[in-house]
């Protein structure tokens, strides 16, 4: 089937299904939000932010007589943050190849790093989870350690359907050979080739080289204190710095001495320290006081201990409220450079892509959606420089949608 180029629809359709089974993490997410941008309220495009709603939780109530509290209900924004794409020069040569050769040679490989770049930007938003679990630098390699993220998703009432876990090259090959004694060989040979290893520990099990890295700031392993007892509903944490002037990185985990983690249904603590998470950035000069943004602490997942307002109280994130002067440990080595391995519930992520506008100047065009992946193909002439060209498009955007769904497994 010669001049497969005289067809958009097909390229774009092949397209498509190369990005769709390329791509990892944008099958195992919550897919359920790109039908807002594509509303048109009283006939205006809806822009790129839509409002969605956070997790509603419920605390059960004692006796026959009615006891009702006020909702209080949270919302979150969601944005089409992404543009990306794949272009390229076309010659005559490669405008006569018929689809399989097409396929081979280019669609293939462009449709991977579009797919490889979508789970890349999926898996970084490890920076908004606080719950780690393993050593910051070490390879996990074992089943308890996995196991290990399973409780920590357990105490937050995590459901237990749809738990995915995705592991790094290195991660996966040691603990394919810590476990090659409990599997026969063929498991054992799945692991490594096809990059699943079935289920472990109550998750599905993945491998992905677009695991992050995360480097630790160089304030982490110095010794912090909390300035002033935190109120509820706070969005931030006040810490005194010691005695050098150091970073904070986005994604850099802290707990607060005193404070623990607790169910979010009965409000009962777990008996382990809440882990918080660093939201952005952040430089403390020698002995100064810094209002640190973290998770929980940034909207809507503030910090609640039992003392809250009865409508806040299915929102206890603590607790108790962090103290004065209460010792703030991060976990890591200064500036260390580690691997941020991956357990996560469906609703934990989102991502959501959507259709871009098709140019009315273009004859050569075509657009395709299939189970929420979109891909636009366009082919145009360029006169001053004799020379066509052809590009794949993708729009998109990626949200963590309730961070206590996910666990992060240092490596």
């Amino acid at each position: 089937m010669a001049h497969t180029f005289v067809n958009p629809t097909m390229v774009a359709r092949e397209v498509l299904r190369q990005l769709e089974n390329n791509c990892v993490m944008g099958k195992l997410v919550f897919r359920g939000y790109e039908d807002e941008w594509l509303k048109n309220p009283n006939g205006w495009k809806i822009g790129d932010t839509v409002t969605v709603k956070a997790p509603v939780y419920f605390r059960v109530k004692d006796g026959a007589t009615l006891d009702a509290v006020d909702l209080n209900e949270r919302s979150t924004t969601f944005q089409i943050a992404y543009r990306k794409h794949i272009a390229w020069a076309v010659t005559a040569q490669q405008m006569s190849l018929n689809i399989d050769k097409l396929n081979e040679r280019f669609i293939k490989p462009a449709a991977q790093a579009l797919a490889n770049y979508i789970d890349l930007i999926l898996l970084g938003l490890y920076t908004d989870i606080p719950n780690q679990v393993g050593t910051p630098g070490t390879t996990p390699s074992d089943w308890y350690t996995i196991a290990e993220a399973a409780a920590k998703m357990d105490d937050a009432a995590c459901p237990l359907d749809d738990r995915h876990c995705i592991l790094d090259p290195w991660a996966q090959a040691k603990l394919a050979d810590q476990l090659k004694g409990l599997l026969h060989q063929g498991m054992v040979e799945k692991a490594i080739q096809k990059g699943k290893f079935g289920d472990l520990a109550g998750f599905h099990m993945y491998m992905s080289q677009n695991v992050n890295t995360h480097t630790c700031g160089s304030g982490v392993d110095l010794s912090f204190t909390k300035d002033g007892a935190s109120s509820e509903g706070d969005a931030t944490i006040a810490i005194i710095s010691g005695g050098t002037t150091e970073t904070l990185k986005h994604g850099d985990i802290l707990t607060i001495a005193g404070v623990n983690n607790v169910n979010p249904i009965s409000g009962q603590s777990t008996g382990n320290l809440r882990q918080l998470v660093v939201d952005e950035d952040a430089t403390l000069s020698a002995g100064d006081i810094s209002a640190l943004k973290v998770t929980p602490g940034t909207s809507p997942y503030q910090i609640y201990s039992a003392g809250a307002a009865e409508k806040f109280l299915p929102y206890q994130t603590v607790s108790a409220l962090p103290a004065n002067a209460a010792v703030v440990t991060f976990a890591g080595d200064a500036s260390l450079a580690h691997k941020v391995n991956l357990a996560f519930h469906k609703d934990c992520l989102g991502l959501a892509m959507v259709p871009l506008e098709m140019p009315v100047s273009v004859s050569w065009k075509g657009q395709e959606s299939y189970n929420g992946f979109t891909v636009r193909v366009i082919r145009d002439y360029d006169v001053q420089n004799d020379q066509e060209y052809i590009r794949f498009d993708v729009l998109f955007g990626v949200k963590t949608l309730n961070p206590f769904l996910g666990c992060r497994i240092a490596g």
